[in-house]
């Protein structure tokens, strides 16, 4: 009985911000995408981190599309698709990112019914076809909606199945149906990146606190070579936030991946002999003692 009670139970689970939030990683981070988004005022940031107000949050579902990170789980209550088409509601506007996810989880069309195709799904849909075409795939069409009046016996039959495994699925649990990462368009364009870290040698002093703070692992130093991985990027901005010399520059730029190579020396610090990575060749210290530091102030290990 204790089964079916925490079934029952989990059906009401709630949207929920998890510890991938950049809030939790970072406690010099400003990201507030999540809360720039919610119409409803429903997350508040509460000791550093974001939490969600269950009594104002209507499930709508707009804090989860627009998390960089995919840190928000949940459902989107108020999409409606049938057929494999995003069925127009002017309740609500999807972004480009949201109809890009869309298109690869195989919505290729949008209908519409009785009242117009208002300016803010023209201009969204525009955009995404503009992307879209970068992307070489095909654009996302828009269909008059037309609902079946009259179904045969065989195709009745067909339906109360369909619908009770559409009721199946509505009743699982919210966790059941969460799958990592549903909300980042790296996972679905793994050919393409949809940014550019732009990297100021002149200004950078390889401390590592943008490597070790980044989520996606954009960055990998090693021997000779400093990677930086543009494909993995999602534009959460971790790395410019904690970069101490604004030596990092987060771009748009979509277009095939190309993964950037800058070859660094290894030296042995003067001062205290320890190992370090620098862009020029002279002899210098490594200031280890202070980027250790910085690193752990971000992390938040100390005041």
């Amino acid at each position: 009985m204790s089964i079916l009670v925490n079934w029952l139970e989990s059906l009401h689970e709630e949207m929920k911000v998890t510890t991938k939030c950049s809030r939790e990683r970072n406690r010099k981070s400003t990201c507030n995408d999540c809360v720039e988004n919610c119409e409803h005022n429903a997350i508040e940031l509460k000791d550093d981190l974001f939490i969600i107000d269950t009594k104002k949050c209507t499930m709508c579902g707009e804090c989860m599309i627009a998390c960089p990170l995919s840190a928000i789980e949940g459902l989107a209550s108020n999409r409606l698709f049938e057929k494999g088409s995003l069925v127009f509601d002017e309740s609500y506007v999807p972004s480009l990112k949201e109809l890009l996810i869309y298109k690869k989880r195989g919505m290729t069309t949008i209908q519409v019914a009785h009242q117009p195709f208002n300016q803010e799904w023209e201009t969204v849909l525009r955009v995404t076809n503009e992307q879209l075409q970068l992307l070489e795939e095909t654009p996302i069409v828009v269909v008059e909606r037309v609902k079946d009046e009259v179904l045969s016996r065989r195709a009745l039959f067909g339906s109360f199945q369909k619908e009770r495994k559409q009721l199946a699925k509505k009743m699982a649990p919210a966790a059941w149906k969460m799958e990592k990462d549903d909300w980042q368009l790296t996972k679905y364009y793994p050919d393409y990146q949809f940014f550019s870290v732009k990297l100021d040698k002149d200004k950078c002093t390889l401390c590592n606190a943008c490597f070790t703070l980044c989520p996606e692992e954009v960055f990998h130093l090693k021997e000779s070579m400093l990677q930086i991985k543009n494909e993995k990027c999602v534009g959460c901005s971790s790395c410019t936030e904690v970069c101490q010399e604004n030596a990092i520059e987060i771009v748009p730029d979509i277009k095939r991946k190309r993964e950037q190579v800058v070859y660094v020396h290894s030296k042995n610090c003067k001062d205290c002999g320890h190992s370090f990575y620098t862009f020029g060749i002279r002899e210098m210290s490594c200031l280890y003692k202070q980027r250790s530091r910085l690193v752990k102030s971000v992390l938040g290990l100390f005041e």
